[in-house]
């Protein structure tokens, strides 16, 4: 992810004054900080809100079942899927990120630049670099332009919106991943959008996104004031969160799970449903949402 953006171009954007306030509201102007729910514990449902209400005082079946989320969807009680910590393991804690994508109506794919194969029909296929030799080279600290420090992987996962439209390039966000998880900070995901278009022929072309301040983390400044946030919230490992990747123990923070999933609930707020012949618009819609945002930057398109 890090050479990709390194040669990232930023631009704003501006639409309704509505759209920016329920975003500010949600994520703050200077990044997103970890969710209310992220430090709760697995049990006590880790929201207030009505989605999870049933949720409360829920006897977990740990023998029959493997995680929270699942034994509340066999139940079919109500309670929110973009929390990730229902979706850790009774018997690990660690993360079903698969299942978790799929409640929100997402998939998730490998990526490494360095690590990949050509299908017949001419997409290509990434997969992760464990190889020794990749590892010492990009799972490794590194300073970004506002002289801040983070930790890089070329090694991402990719949770991409279920799309029969836009099958090439779909919707996704990405999240590093590490093999240790004292390497776990936080940092803002890209936002890639594919080029769209409104019902009256309105087209925004390929687009990537960022948070402002995450964005001048790598490429940019920093304010006293971001730079002092960044210092005590962000430069340091923070909450590893270990995946259910039977092949060997691989982590992410939980702070970018909270951040992905906060971008997810935004982006799937754009679709009214799943219709093809919406899907085009609704994806011109999440554009148009993301640049009206005071805190987020158009890095490229």
């Amino acid at each position: 992810m890090i050479k990709k953006i390194f040669v990232a171009m930023l631009a704003v954007a501006v639409l309704s004054l509505s759209t920016v306030n329920s975003f500010a509201a949600k994520a703050g102007v200077l990044g997103l900080k970890p969710s209310a729910n992220q430090s709760a514990t697995q049990s006590s449902g880790n929201n207030t809100n009505a989605t999870n209400t049933e949720v409360q005082n829920v006897q977990y079946d740990t023998g029959k079942y493997q995680y929270p989320a699942q034994q509340l969807a066999a139940e079919n009680r109500q309670f929110d899927k973009y929390d990730w910590k229902l979706f850790q393991r009774f018997d690990t804690q660690e993360l079903m990120y698969n299942e978790w994508a799929a409640a929100m109506n997402f998939n998730v794919t490998e990526y490494s630049s360095n690590v990949y194969r050509k299908n017949e029909d001419g997409t290509t296929t990434h997969f992760f670099d464990f190889r020794e030799s990749g590892l010492k080279y990009d799972e490794i600290e590194r300073i970004g332009s506002s002289g801040k420090k983070f930790s890089a992987s070329d090694n991402e996962l990719h949770f991409r919106r279920n799309d029969e439209v836009n099958t090439y390039i779909p919707i996704s966000l990405d999240i590093m991943v590490y093999t240790s998880p004292e390497k776990c900070f936080p940092y803002g995901t890209i936002i890639t959008l594919p080029g769209s278009h409104d019902h009256n022929w309105n087209v925004i072309p390929f687009s990537q996104y960022q948070e402002t301040f995450w964005a001048n983390v790598l490429n940019g400044s920093l304010t006293p004031e971001e730079s002092a946030l960044y210092d005590a919230e962000y430069g340091k490992t923070v909450e590893p969160v270990k995946l259910y990747y039977p092949s060997r123990p691989i982590y992410v923070s939980g702070w970018c799970l909270s951040d992905i999933a906060q971008k997810m609930k935004l982006i799937n707020s754009c679709f009214k449903d799943e219709s093809p012949e919406n899907c085009s618009a609704y994806v011109y819609d999440t554009h148009k949402m993301f640049q009206g945002m005071s805190n987020i930057k158009k890095l490229r398109s």
